[in-house]
């Protein structure tokens, strides 16, 4: 194990080193095993899955940024990342999800543009350490020991509620959301496109776990949370004139979908689960990578003045169009068939629940369609670089799911 480490230390200094050794040791998942005495657990796909598309995504980073800092430091939240999702202890579970807060903190002091991003590190560690003190609470109270695989014991609803307080915050629901949009405004481009594309699934998987502990008693709790997460943050994003800080709101939109699917209780929901992250993901990763070069190119954020870009580069538009319907579930988007299926869920257990993902669905839609006209009309004379635009096209194959046409083939 110690070696293992150093190897890591080694190779978090050299970006090329680091991105193919986590690489090959992400497809070693496949292999269902453990390492180093349970340090690394191996216990399930899905982690294998979003493991995988968290050394994707620094991939991606690493190509299209100039800053060695922050080439870093996403290498450090990668890490971070990875260990959390194949932690073998209760411990060790809790320590990698704080750890990933420190390179966020580095990055928006360090790199932050504004004042205000010191009241963003204020309200991201705030919520952090706040809402996770239950969790050390009942660790050092009830369960003293080291290895787990699942909380495959059921709990009182009010254990539950306690416990699942760290990993919503992560996730985050409303009224847990307050520092993600602040946070969003304040990071860098980079460090935007890793918070949304990795560590809000840090939330998903924390909840993932003690999902088995869930009995039927109390799960309308989580029920209200969801929707309304999905409900008000839609028309959240409808006033919203900082691209930013819409695209924020949206993760938020879509991660209030997933803790839907986490608790519906079906065969299927926690599948879908996985397939909603996944989606959300990548596209969230290319949405803040559009909006900060044309925050780049236009040193504006306003939705008023990023206009005109169809006219400039047609490649960068049509890409941007596939991110931003993906983002609403177009069809042959991995998005919209896990979606699709919890619409079928919805309708078939609660017509109310039917009814309010309608409305999510609509307003959804409307902020998406608006946005991307918005980006398209309008007389620029600013140039966009196509080349940049190259680097998207692995993560659209990766949005829209083009494997999938072997199989109809």
């Amino acid at each position: 194990m110690y070696l293992f480490l150093f190897v890591v230390m080694i190779c978090l200094f050299d970006y090329f080193f680091f991105f193919f050794f986590f690489w090959f040791f992400v497809l070693f998942g496949f292999l269902d095993c453990s390492w180093f005495g349970g340090f690394v657990f191996f216990d399930s796909l899905n982690f294998v899955f979003l493991s995988f598309m968290s050394v994707f995504v620094l991939g991606f980073i690493g190509l299209s940024e100039s800053s060695g800092s922050l080439v870093f430091y996403s290498c450090l939240i990668v890490m971070f990342s990875v260990f959390f999702f194949y932690s073998g202890s209760f411990l060790l579970f809790y320590i990698f999800y704080e750890l990933t807060m420190l390179p966020v903190l580095f990055c928006l002091l360090g790199f932050g543009r504004q004042v205000e991003k010191i009241s963003a590190c204020y309200y991201l560690i705030f919520y952090t350490l706040f809402f996770g003190m239950p969790y050390l609470f009942f660790y050092s109270r009830v369960f003293f020991f080291l290895n787990f695989v699942y909380y495959d014991f059921f709990m009182s609803y009010e254990y539950i509620f306690f416990l699942s307080l760290c990993f919503l915050v992560k996730f985050p629901v409303y009224f847990l959301h307050v520092w993600l949009p602040k946070v969003h405004v304040e990071a860098p481009t980079k460090t935007s496109m890793i918070l949304a594309g990795i560590m809000l699934k840090l939330g998903g998987v924390g909840m993932y776990r003690i999902c088995k502990s869930l009995n039927f008693s109390g799960l309308e709790f989580f029920y209200f949370f969801s929707l309304m997460s999905m409900i008000f943050c839609s028309f959240i994003c409808m006033t919203q004139s900082d691209v930013k800080s819409l695209a924020a709101y949206s993760s938020i939109c879509h991660m209030g979908f997933v803790l839907l699917s986490e608790i519906s209780m079906v065969y299927y929901g926690k599948s879908m689960s996985l397939v909603m992250m996944l989606g959300h993901g990548y596209t969230s990763v290319l949405m803040f990578y559009f909006i900060g070069e044309f925050y780049h190119i236009s040193n504006s954020r306003l939705l008023y003045y990023l206009r005109g870009y169809f006219s400039m580069s047609i490649l960068f538009s049509l890409f941007f169009c596939l991110v931003m319907v993906s983002n609403f579930g177009f069809p042959f988007s991995i998005s919209f068939f896990s979606e699709y299926l919890m619409l079928n869920w919805c309708s078939s257990i609660y017509y109310v629940m039917f009814f309010f993902v309608f409305i999510y669905y609509l307003v959804s839609f409307y902020y998406s369609i608006y946005v991307m006209v918005c980006f398209f009309i309008g007389l620029k004379v600013n140039y966009v670089f196509e080349v940049r635009s190259i680097f998207c096209l692995s993560l659209i194959f990766m949005i829209y799911n083009f494997f999938w046409f072997v199989f109809i083939i």
